[in-house]
This record gives C-alpha cells, structure tokens and sequence, in this order.
C-alpha cells in the first residue's frame, strides 16, 4: 500500500503523514501581533452562511467572474485542507470569514511582521520545518509555522504546492477597476516577500489580532 501511494503521489503522501501532526499552541505573539499558527480552514462566512465551493476549474471561474466568494482544498484533497488549511478566493475574504475577535491582516501587518523578524531575515524565520521541498525548510523561530500551501490559479488549476505560500490581505480594492490585494512568499528566496496584486487566486488566509488591544466584551 506504501508504494502504491508513493507511486501515485509523494506529495499527497508526505500530506498524509504530516496531517497527524498537531500544534499545541494554536496562536502565537510576534510582536505587538498574536497569530493564529495555522492557516483557516473554515466553510462558512462569519453570519453563518456556507461559503460556496469550488471544485472543478468551470466552478471557480464562474465564481471569479460573477464575483462570488468561494473555497476549495489543495488539488480538491481533504488531506491538504487538514493539513494547509482552504484556499480561497478574494470575494470570499472580503465579505468575512475571519473568526469572531480575530481578523484579515493588512498590507501593513504584514510590514509589521517582516520588520520585527528582521526583513530580509524574515523568511526561514516565518517558514515551518516541514512541508517545503528542496531543503527549504525554514526554521520557524517566530511560531508562525508558514507552510508550503501553494494556489490555485484563476484557470482553476493548481500551483506551487511544498514551493510557495501565499496569505490574502484584507486591502480592499480602491477603484473599480483595481483588483485585491494578496501577500505572498516565495520560498525560493528567503528574503523575498511580494505583493500580488489579483483576486481571483485561491490564497491561504492567516487570522491575527492585536497584542493588548482592548478587545469587545464578548471575545475570550
């Protein structure tokens, strides 16, 4: 059976193996900034409503043409959404799916971030010790455990998967012709972290919040 899986897909079975893999500090302060150490992997808008998913390429261009928001797992896998979280699209992230007292990262947080870890030092720092190929493990000093959770293209193909990572901001769009703003990290170079400028990319969505920002009365 192991050589079957290995034969069909490495990847899937090197997702399988770390799946089990648990955190025991789900959140973790860097900075003035507490993160969650995993991406999210939520199903449903913060009003309850279930977010549409996109499974095959017709399904995810309709949605990025009609502007609907929508998630789907790595390559369509459970096991990559256990292990990833969901990848999805801008329209999903701007009508709000970050957990009650938690929120969408800005642009600006992410400056924040990169700056306190050092900039150009930042990347291995930020990167998880696993789930990256080529010996691009990172070091994971911060906690912020980023893993190599890949895209989805607006084609609906998949991309970059134990290569790259990719982190929606909350920027919103300015003009109606401008289009979501997403961060993202290139693992082939460590000190290398873009801004994409795109919105209907399937990205990894990282919830963070505040350190002692008072918060409303009803979060823990």
């Amino acid at each position: 059976m192991y050589k079957i899986l290995l034969a069909i897909s490495p990847l899937l079975l090197n997702c399988i193996a770390s799946s089990g893999q648990s955190n025991p500090n789900p959140t973790v302060f860097i900075g003035r900034q507490e993160w969650m150490t995993e991406n999210l992997d939520v199903d449903h808008y913060q009003d309850g409503t279930p977010i549409q998913e996109a499974k095959t390429a017709a399904e995810w261009k309709i949605c990025n043409q009609n502007r609907i928001g929508c998630y789907c797992n790595y390559d369509n896998e459970g096991c990559y959404g256990s292990m990833y979280g969901k990848l999805y699209n801008w329209y999903a992230v701007r009508r709000g799916i970050a957990p009650h007292c938690w929120r969408i990262p800005s642009k600006a947080d992410f400056d924040g971030l990169v700056g306190y870890l050092g900039a150009t030092e930042a990347g291995k720092k930020l990167k998880a010790k696993h789930s990256w190929s080529n010996d691009w493990n990172g070091l994971n000093i911060s906690g912020f455990n980023g893993l190599a959770s890949g895209c989805r293209n607006p084609t609906g193909t998949f991309s970059y998967v134990s290569k790259e990572a990719f982190w929606w901001t909350c920027d919103a769009r300015k003009t109606a012709d401008e289009r979501g703003t997403g961060l993202s990290f290139f693992v082939n170079y460590d000190d290398k972290l873009d801004y994409q400028i795109t919105e209907d990319y399937g990205y990894s969505v990282r919830c963070m919040r505040d350190k002692g920002a008072p918060p409303p009365n009803s979060c823990p």
